[in-house]
């Protein structure tokens, strides 16, 4: 049986996207569907989750390697405005010390807002420092790396545009920092890694709303881990091994996603997911297929709850 697109979007619309991710909830859902339905479930998703002020983020499994796990942090990171994401957060922070930010949505320095507010500018920068202190680097949600980063970012908004550190930080967010010894000034002990991504996913979940944002949602296509190395004819040739291995970064999203604040994934694939035949399949990584199949199943009808989908 399969379930049709409209009733299904409308029902994650009503169960997800407008109250639980809003309110700081994670969720993963898999859906299968052919190619024409999965751009229609693309782009509805997509459409619902802007009425409710989430941000949309689509990562396609054939432009990077999904069997990476930092790789999925690198493209949410490069995703994302980070430029409008620190001032917003350096406007509540600057809001927790008593003040307003005399323009809204406009960069500042110190030396300027200073100035705008008639404070002395050693002592607003020791209450932003105190109130730094208190709302980032103490933030348990967030890996020590990651707090470090946006300590340096919310510092060189301040600084002005010539601090050095700026340009590295988010290279080293956006997974395109050569040499971390760039980052030494910002403490910053060492390159995202796949030890380290998932602490740094969970971090910047936290961080997008902490900064005011709604939540988003994540568009994680996997059809190209379903292709033949023979049948690919651009991006990345996955072998059936690595296939395994994005599976198991599958399952791990799966049992984190209470932790992933405000973010629901949905995870797109083609038939071809459910070929009990395929070396390829979801059949062959058992580990995840027992967090996305239904034990109890209806008689007559399918749960369009269910983690996992099939869709007309």
């Amino acid at each position: 049986m399969s379930t049709p697109v409209e009733p299904w979007l409308d029902l994650i619309e009503r169960e997800y996207l407008a109250s639980f991710i809003r309110e700081g909830g994670g969720a993963v859902r898999f859906v299968v569907a052919e190619a024409n339905r999965l751009e229609a479930v693309a782009d509805g998703l997509g459409a619902r989750a802007g009425r409710h002020g989430l941000a949309t983020i689509r990562v396609d499994s054939a432009m990077l390697k999904l069997q990476h796990v930092q790789t999925l942090f690198f493209a949410m990171s490069q995703a994302i405005d980070w430029d409008t994401l620190m001032q917003a957060r350096l406007e509540r922070l600057l809001t927790e010390c008593g003040y307003r930010w005399p323009e809204p949505g406009r960069r500042m320095d110190l030396a300027a807002l200073s100035e705008a507010l008639g404070v002395l500018p050693h002592l607003l920068r020791g209450q932003l420092s105190q109130e730094m202190t208190r709302a980032v680097w103490r933030a348990p949600q967030m890996a020590q790396d990651f707090r470090y980063a946006m300590i340096a970012l919310l510092e060189a908004r301040l600084a002005g545009e010539d601090n050095p550190l700026e340009a590295p930080v988010l290279e080293w967010l956006r997974g395109t920092l050569r040499r971390v010894g760039q980052v030494r000034g910002a403490n910053i002990g060492a390159k995202v890694t796949r030890h380290s991504a998932r602490a740094m996913l969970i971090s910047l979940c936290h961080w997008v709303r902490a900064c005011g944002g709604h939540g988003m949602l994540v568009l994680l296509d996997i059809r190209q881990l379903l292709r033949d190395r023979r049948a690919v004819v651009e991006g990345v040739v996955y072998t059936p091994a690595a296939v395994m291995d994005c599976y198991e970064v599958l399952r791990q999203t799966i049992d984190d996603a209470e932790r992933f604040e405000g973010v629901f994934f949905a995870v797109l694939a083609d038939p071809p997911l459910l070929d009990e035949e395929s070396r390829r399949a979801l059949g062959q990584y058992t580990a995840l297929k027992m967090r996305l199949w239904d034990d109890v199943r209806p008689q007559g009808r399918d749960n369009m709850l269910a983690p996992l989908v099939v869709l007309q």
